[in-house]
């Protein structure tokens, strides 16, 4: 961190009420907080620079200094929002170039590539065409952009859940007439047991 032009005015000024040389000792002193040792290693530096001088009070002068020091450095969020906006700016200009990139170059199709959207296509036409219908074969142009109506994901569904229903549909209406030959053949058994209930009584006579 470098010195700010506040911390050296005001350090200047301090160490002249102290009676200390602050055009030699003031740039002992930044060049001490400016380095990357720890805050202990500092106070201790700072000590030994001062204590020849400073007789009374040292210790309290010494953490004035560190406490106006890190008073007048920029604060760490305000570095990372600063920094995270730059990312951001960054970000969004290759974003924005990458879509101009995109926008004027049509992307190249591989040949895997190809021939898996030509047998989705085709899939896609098989299910969505009527039985009996057949609409006019699409341009090569309209197949490379997707534009044919069979090809349309949503048509596939509602065509799929169609069949879906008409099937169940058609099994509820099976489950029905199974039911009703039963109680037909049931109820035919009944009159044929009771027919011959009546022609054992008739005989008995």
């Amino acid at each position: 961190m470098s010195a700010d032009a506040d911390f050296v005015k005001w350090l200047s000024e301090k160490l002249r009420n102290l009676n200390v040389d602050e055009s030699v000792f003031g740039s002992y002193i930044t060049g001490i907080l400016e380095g990357d040792e720890t805050s202990e290693e500092k106070v201790e530096a700072l000590e030994g620079i001062l204590g020849a001088m400073i007789e009374d009070d040292l210790n309290n002068v010494v953490q004035e200094i560190i406490g106006k020091w890190d008073a007048c450095q920029p604060k760490k969020e305000e570095v990372s929002a600063k920094k995270v906006g730059e990312d951001v700016d960054a970000q969004l200009a290759r974003m924005l170039e990458s879509q101009k990139i995109q926008t004027t170059a049509p992307r190249q199709y591989t040949a895997e590539e190809m021939r898996i959207r030509e047998q989705i296509l085709a899939q896609y036409s098989q299910t969505s065409v009527s039985d009996g219908e057949e609409g006019d074969e699409p341009s090569d142009e309209e197949a490379q952009l997707g534009l044919v109506k069979n090809t349309n994901v949503h048509d596939v569904q509602q065509a799929q859940k169609e069949r879906r229903e008409q099937a169940k549909l058609d099994s509820q209406k099976k489950k029905e007439k199974d039911k009703e030959d039963r109680e037909r053949q049931k109820q035919q058994r009944e009159e044929k047991k009771e027919k011959r209930k009546t022609v054992k009584g008739e005989r008995r006579r």
